[in-house]
């Protein structure tokens, strides 16, 4: 099946396989803290908050130390786990766009405010992926859970977008994503038209 990503990692010919970035890991402990209650929940939450500023104050953050990214991911994995164990773990698939246009647009919503440089570490790869049927999902209910924990401490609502998510509903203005656990294969590096699309 051929998709489309987006990566700052990946090279031609490279594949991406289970949990390819290794970050299954850093959800593991909101997942278990989750398990033993809402208590243990926000406690493992604000840990990981004090954690994040005080490498921030060293300069030493970065997206693997984004407490609240790991604490929704938690959420997201606790639910898939206990209601949907048969729909791909997050952090363990890959994500692809069956649209060429879908990747464009997120290219612009994530990056088009970064700089040049960081800009330029970003790949658009034509997949060859070996699953037929992977699953979909609307990204904008992720990102609006991570948002939320962002903005509010309201649980019960966060685990309510996971379940939306993992039921394939769709908001207002859906951004499907494809999730497999397959293997996908960079077959053709198509990173220019990103460029080009800078340039208009």
């Amino acid at each position: 099946m051929q998709v489309f990503h987006l990566s700052d990692t990946l090279t031609l010919g490279g594949a991406i396989t289970p949990d390819y970035k290794r970050n299954a890991a850093l959800a593991e402990p909101f997942v278990k803290a989750l398990e033993r209650g809402e208590t243990c929940f926000w406690a493992t939450v604000y840990s990981a908050q004090f954690l994040s500023e005080s490498l921030d104050k060293f300069g030493m953050a970065d997206m693997q130390t984004d407490w609240d990214k790991w604490a929704c991911e938690g959420v997201f994995e606790y639910i898939r786990r206990r209601e949907f164990p048969e729909a791909p773990p997050r952090l363990q698939a890959g994500y692809y766009f069956q649209r060429l246009e879908d990747c464009l647009e997120l290219f612009e919503v994530d990056w088009g405010k970064a700089s040049e440089e960081e800009r330029a570490k970003i790949h658009l790869y034509r997949m060859d992926l070996d699953e037929d049927h992977p699953s979909l999902f609307d990204m904008r209910l992720f990102d609006a859970a991570y948002d939320f924990l962002w903005e509010q401490e309201n649980l019960p609502a966060l685990m309510d977008l996971a379940r939306r998510y993992f039921r394939g509903e769709g908001t207002e203005n859906p951004v499907w994503e494809l999730m497999s656990t397959g293997t996908g294969r960079a077959a053709e590096d198509l990173s220019h038209l990103l460029r080009q699309r800078e340039t208009r």
